[in-house]
């Protein structure tokens, strides 16, 4: 071995103080949230349906507790995501109502009107025999007819 590291003997390592140095003495705003809000938890403070393990996963939810109270936090990352469901819910009802509409017949010629076919059983006999003069006559001048 070129190099040999020099490990302190127990009697001349430093004594391990219980105070943490000044540099840890700083307050973290993560680990005060992570505190709030697992006293959030355990009080059942938090929303119905609010996953923390799943919350503590997203990066928004890191944001939002950079940016607001721990409380304001999970209000506001709920509501997000109430909203998030509930968009992608209506869009998916919107589709069905879409595909339902195109599953119907089309016209084929939208803009011309469809006449309506007679319904010869429920005429009343004068209007039958107004139909028949009118197919006699259309007979005479040479028409084609079709019922």
């Amino acid at each position: 071995m070129l190099f040999k590291k020099h490990i302190p003997a127990p009697a001349e390592r430093e004594p391990v103080s219980a105070e943490p140095e000044p540099a840890q003495a700083e307050e973290n705003p993560f680990l005060d949230a992570a505190n709030a809000l697992l006293t959030m938890q355990e009080e059942g403070a938090l929303p119905e349906g609010f996953d923390l393990d799943e919350a503590c996963e997203d990066p928004a939810f890191a944001q939002l507790l950079s940016e607001f109270e721990p409380n304001a936090a999970v209000r506001i990352y709920t509501a997000e995501n109430r909203a998030e469901h509930a968009y992608e819910e209506a869009m998916a009802v919107m589709t069905e109502k879409l595909n339902a509409r195109n599953a119907l017949p089309k016209a084929t010629r939208p803009n011309r009107a469809i006449a309506p076919t007679p319904d010869y059983q429920s005429l009343s006999s004068e209007a039958f025999r107004a139909l028949e003069r009118q197919i006699k006559a259309a007979v005479r001048d040479g028409k084609r007819i079709t019922l």
